[in-house]
This record gives C-alpha cells, sequence and structure tokens, in this order.
C-alpha cells in the first residue's frame, strides 16, 4: 500500500489514468481509491481528492484504511483548503483508529499521522504542541527500525526547532536526516534538508553557506518538478537576501517570481509571504507608502487563512512601520490581534512582540508595562543568543571533525617519515647532546632565577576571579586618582578556538611583566576581557591607552591582532562613589559592553582597534545597582551626564537612539 501511496506522489498523473482505465469505477478497490486521492492531493485537484476519499470508505471497514483515509483527508483540508482546524479533527478521528494497533503497517501510519499532527500545530503557530507529536514519531520511528519515518521525523523536527530558532538541535536533526537521505538516495527529502539547512544558516547570518544550500534546494526542486516547494525557495533565497542592505535589490526578482507562480497555483499563503518578503523590501528601499500597502494586503491574506505564525509576523513588521510613522493606536490595535496567540509562537516572534511593545508603551508613557515587557524581551534575546551560539559551535566542530578525518591519513604518513629521520639523525644528536646539556643546565639556572623573581613580581596583580579582583581594588578608595584599564581582543573566541585559553592566560601574564612597578594594582581576566587598576590621573591614563593597547596587541598572534583590539578608560573616582561594592564595581563590565556596542555602531566601524574613555558629567550620573542597568546607561548618555569617546571623538548624545 505505501509503495502505491508512493508511487501516486511520484508520478499522480500515470498512476491516474492506469487505474481509471484498467477498470470502471466500480470495481475499484478501496485502496484503489487511496492511491487516486493521493495522486489527486499531488496535482492540487481538492474536490477529486476528496471525492476519492469518500468512496474509500464507503468500500472498506478495515481500521488501517480508513485512517489511511482520514489521514488523507486532513492533508487535503491542511494543503489544499489551508483549513488547519477541520485537518486535526481528522487526524483525531485517524487516531483513534491506530490507537491500540501492534501491526508494523499500522505503527509506520501512526508515525505519518503523529508528524501530521506537528506539522499542523506548527501551521497553528503552537510550537509547543507541535513538538511532542514530533519527538513521539521520532522515537516510533527508531524503535520500529523503519529509516524513512526516521527520515521524515528528523525533517519535520529540523524545521520545528529552525521554528522555534533552536538552531542547535535543528542543525543536529537536519545533518542526521541528511545523512539518512543519503544512504536512501531519497531526492526530495535532500531538497527539503538543503532548504531548511539555509534557513538554518540564514538565522546565523552565515549567509554564503545558506545561499549554498537554498540554490541546492531551488535546482533539486525544479528537477523534481515540485512548483509549491519551488516557490517556497524562491522567498527563502530572496529573504537571504533582504538580510543584507546591500543585496536587498536582488530579492526582488526571486519575490516576484514566487508570487507569480504562488498565483498561478492559487497558493494564497505563499502569495501572502511573498507579498510580506515585498513589504520588508519596501521598508529597506524606504518606500513606506508600497510597504504599507503589502503589509495590509499580506495581513488580510493570513487572517482569511487563520494562519498564525505569519498573521503575528506581518502584524508586527506593520506594527513596527506604524510606530515610526508615529501613528501609535493603530500600532496598538495591530498588537493587540496578535496577543491571543504569542505566548504559543516561536521564540523569535515572541521577542520581537516584546521587544516592539515596550517601545510602543514607552511612547505612550506607560512606563510599568513598558518595562515588564522590555524584561520579558531580555530573557528572550539572550534565549536566541545563546541557541545561536550552540548552532556556531556545531558547525565550527563540524569542520574541524571533517578536516581532522581528510588529514589523518596524511598525518600517519608525516609520522612514518618523522621516525626514518629521527633514526638518520640519532647518532648525530647523541654527540652534540652532551655538549649542549652542559650549555642548557647553565642557560635553564638563569632563566629560573629571572623567572622566579617575575613571578614575584606579578603574581600579586593577578586575581584568578571577578570576586578577589574587586577585593584588591576596594583598598584603594583612598588614592588620589584610579581608573579601571579594560583590554580585549575583539574576537577572543576565534583565539581560544585555535590556540586554546591557556595561550591566552599567557599572554596576560606576559603583559603584565612588561609593565613598571607601581601603576598597575591589580588586574582579573573576566570573558576574556583584562581588566587592570590602574593609580593614574585621568590625563596620564588617557595617554597610555594607546602603549598598553599596542603592548598588548605584539603578544598576540598577528591573526587575532589584525582584527582589532578593544580598550575603555574607566575613571572610579567619577563614576562611582567611594567604597566601591563588589555588585557596583561588577556593573562596570555592562559599561564596558555597551561602549563597545555603541563606539561599533555609531562612530568608527572601519576603525582597526577602539580606544575608548567613558565619563560622567556629574554626581549620580547612574544607578549602578539597577537590574536594567543598560538602560539607565543609555539614559544618562541621552541627557549627556555621561559622555563615550572613542578613537577621540565624543559620541553625540543621540547615539544612544540608534543602538539596535
Amino acid at each position: 500500500m505505501q509503495d502505491r501511496l508512493s508511487d501516486a506522489s511520484v508520478n499522480p498523473e500515470r498512476v491516474i489514468n492506469k487505474l481509471l482505465a484498467q477498470q470502471a469505477n466500480e470495481t475499484l478497490t478501496a485502496e484503489d481509491w487511496l492511491v487516486i486521492s493521493e495522486a489527486q492531493l499531488r496535482l492540487r485537484n481538492k474536490d477529486a481528492a476528496m471525492d476519492a476519499i469518500t468512496q474509500a470508505l464507503n468500500k472498506t471497514d478495515e481500521p488501517y484504511l480508513q485512517a489511511q483515509a482520514f489521514l488523507l483527508k486532513a492533508q487535503v483540508y491542511g494543503i489544499l483548503y489551508r483549513d488547519t482546524v477541520i485537518a486535526i479533527t481528522q487526524l483525531e478521528r485517524a487516531e483513534i483508529l491506530l490507537r491500540n494497533a501492534e501491526d508494523r503497517a499500522s505503527l509506520a501510519l501512526y508515525s505519518d499521522m503523529l508528524q501530521n499532527f506537528a506539522q499542523a500545530y506548527n501551521q497553528l503557530g503552537n510550537i509547543p504542541k507541535a513538538i511532542p507529536y514530533a519527538e513521539q514519531s521520532l522515537a516510533l520511528a527508531t524503535k520500529q527500525q523503519q529509516p524513512d519515518a526516521e527520515l521524515k521525523a528528523h525533517i519535520t523536527l529540523g524545521r520545528l526547532m529552525l521554528q522555534n530558532n533552536a538552531f542547535s538541535q535543528a542543525y543536529q536533526h537536519l545533518n542526521l536526516a541528511l545523512v539518512l537521505a543519503t544512504q536512501l538516495q531519497d531526492n526530495d527529502a535532500l531538497a527539503s534538508i538543503h532548504l531548511r539547512l539555509g534557513m538554518a544558516y540564514r538565522k546565523i547570518e552565515y549567509h554564503t553557506q545558506a545561499l549554498e544550500h537554498l540554490l541546492q534546494a531551488k535546482t533539486r526542486y525544479q528537477q523534481l518538478n515540485r512548483p509549491s516547494s519551488y516557490t517556497y525557495t524562491l522567498i527563502y533565497i530572496a529573504e537571504t537576501y533582504l538580510e543584507d542592505d546591500k543585496t536587498a535589490g536582488e530579492a526582488a526578482s526571486y519575490l516576484n517570481e514566487a508570487l507569480s507562480l504562488a498565483r498561478e497555483q492559487e497558493d494564497l499563503l505563499r502569495v501572502g509571504i511573498a507579498t510580506l518578503g515585498l513589504g520588508r523590501l519596501a521598508v529597506l528601499q524606504q518606500n513606506e507608502e508600497l510597504a504599507l500597502t503589502r503589509f495590509n494586503d499580506a495581513l488580510q491574506l493570513f487572517r482569511q487563512q487563520q494562519v498564525q505564525t505569519y498573521f503575528q509576523e506581518t502584524a508586527i513588521a506593520l506594527a513596527e512601520l506604524l510606530l515610526k510613522r508615529q501613528q501609535l493606536e493603530p500600532a496598538s490595535l495591530l498588537l493587540s490581534d496578535a496577543m491571543p496567540h504569542i505566548e504559543q509562537s516561536a521564540t523569535y516572534l515572541r521577542y520581537r512582540f516584546h521587544d516592539l511593545m515596550a517601545k510602543l508603551l514607552a511612547a505612550k508613557g506607560e512606563w510599568a508595562s513598558a518595562y515588564s515587557n522590555m524584561q520579558q524581551a531580555n530573557v528572550l534575546r539572550f534565549e536566541q543568543q545563546a541557541e545561536k551560539s550552540k548552532l556556531q559551535l556545531d558547525v565550527l566542530n563540524q569542520g574541524l571533525q571533517q578536516a581532522l578525518s581528510s588529514s589523518q591519513l596524511q598525518t600517519e604518513r608525516d609520522r612514518t617519515d618523522l621516525i626514518n629521520r629521527q633514526q638518520q639523525h640519532n647518532m648525530y644528536w647523541l654527540v652534540s647532546a652532551v655538549i649542549s646539556m652542559l650549555l642548557v643546565a647553565l642557560v635553564l639556572a638563569l632563566w629560573l632565577t629571572r623567572r622566579a623573581l617575575q613571578i614575584a613580581k606579578t603574581q600579586h596583580l593577578y586575581e584568578p576571579d571577578w570576586q578577589s579582583f574587586c577585593q584588591r581594588v576596594q583598598p584603594h578608595a583612598n588614592k588620589a586618582a584610579i581608573s579601571l584599564v579594560c583590554l580585549t581582543p575583539r574576537n577572543s573566541q576565534l583565539m581560544k578556538f585555535h590556540f586554546g585559553e591557556q595561550q591566552l592566560q599567557q599572554k596576560v601574564r606576559q603583559f603584565l611583566q612588561q609593565q613598571p612597578p607601581g601603576i598597575i594594582l591589580t588586574s582579573g581576566v573576566y570573558d576574556d576581557v583584562l581588566w587592570l587598576a590602574v593609580t593614574e590621573t585621568d590625563k596620564v591614563v588617557k595617554s597610555l591607552l594607546p602603549v598598553l593597547l599596542a603592548q598588548f596587541g605584539q603578544l598576540l598572534p598577528p591573526s587575532i591582532t589584525n582584527m582589532g583590539i578593544i580598550s575603555l578608560q574607566l575613571p572610579l573616582l567619577q563614576l562611582q562613589h567611594k567604597p566601591w561594592s563588589t555588585a557596583e564595581l561588577m556593573s562596570l563590565r555592562e559599561a564596558f559592553w555597551l561602549s563597545a556596542a555603541l563606539c561599533n555602531h555609531k562612530n568608527d566601524k572601519n576603525s582597526l582597534h577602539y580606544i575608548m574613555e567613558l565619563h560622567s558629567t556629574q554626581h549620580d550620573a547612574c544607578e549602578w545597582r539597577s537590574s536594567m542597568l543598560r538602560q539607565d546607561l543609555l539614559n544618562a548618555i541621552r541627557l549627556g551626564s555621561i559622555e563615550l569617546t572613542c578613537n577621540d571623538v565624543l559620541l553625540d548624545s543621540t547615539a544612544a537612539d540608534d543602538l539596535p
């Protein structure tokens, strides 16, 4: 039965013609009508597909065949009629028939039905309810040792995790699916996997890799004659181009082709998605009137079809545009429409919703509600960033594994050559070793003496953790002048990937050994940032910053130094009242990252290094113990009570308004 359905999926016209030509309608079996319904579904003939299902149900009392009929009926409602709610009722009828089945065919069908549940709830925007169905499907397929069903389950889970911005899990499922699809030579699945991998890479801003996968998917869907999937691929290629202002113009041709194909296919969902993309393009091209028209058209289509995910995405995009135009009430109404189902939605949509709601409420002066929404947005943003980092690590790890595998054979050959060369030179080294040992012993004694002096000099300067660093700074509140100086490579993570964390620590100690005595009171490293407590006037520290940055850069590998170094001066006596608590000193870590973000965004993106200074023009310019410290710092910069200088340029107070 499943083989016949697969054949109908691949060759729908041939299967229909063969069945209807061979036998009269009254002699066709329930199985025949199910095969015809599958073929009609693939040809998007919804009435013919539904008639065939009715014929099948009239001809059988067998639970398995009835369940198959209800599953096909659910697919017709979901795919062709776009009525997901009714589709779920048909899946529920199929589930009742299969719930207690034990035979292999019924369990395989049950696995397929679970995936359809997952896809249906995904269509409704209810990701938390969709994921457990997909996980049950995978568990059942694995238990039954059904690689075809396991492949489908991995693809479904990959799609759902991607929808929820769980990038790392999505990447793992899609890579497992890629292995299975390659083994099974399933070209349809391979096209789907390349499409989803392209979407995953796009979300972590690996646009080159994203386009490679998406273009592969486009070619495969074209060869497989899958017009609906081909249309989706065009849309995602366009969305990848829209991620970068420089390539946004290239999205237009893909979106217009997708819109034309969707209209030919009478697929209102894809018409809406393409229209939404054209609205985003209009925003980037600063054509607000056209963007309003596009967003409203897409919103109407998604509202009619009750497709929550795209409805919410469009409502948020339109509300953002209305807020920009100071049309607060229409924007509020849109967000109110999206609110009832937003907590069931994907993480990225919930983040965008709460972030926009906070801005809208702040514009209306409703500060308490704005604060609550901003807190929720910050939590969701952190979740997104954590998932993005996991996927980037997975991508890197996979690359390292591949590199290791490909070089392993050559490494073994190199080791053999090395052993042979060592044997040839053993006699030479034996003679020279006796002489060298005497020299080495002398040099080692001198080095150990010098090293002991250096360690004694720097050991008290370096603290292994932030708490210890703060405790060493606090007693110096009586100093006439004291500043904290921060130094870090722009890409410290890359350095640790290539050279290890120990080397970074070693470079820090070497750097401290180079400093003259008496200037640095103590130091520490937190999140790859070197913190120095320096006892000098602000003017002296300012003149020291370029020197310290140059010394630090010379110790790092050139590939890291060439990516740039960030430094910041924080005059403690200006910024905070004595005595400094650990919590207050800890808040300066937030000041460092905010300063770097402002400098990068507003002032000098093309400079290799950032030399920054943060000054306060009045007492109590910022509440350093605030749970909304970043926002308080931004407000203080807006008011001019805290000033940031980057590469000798004082940033305008409006810089805080433009930070994304």
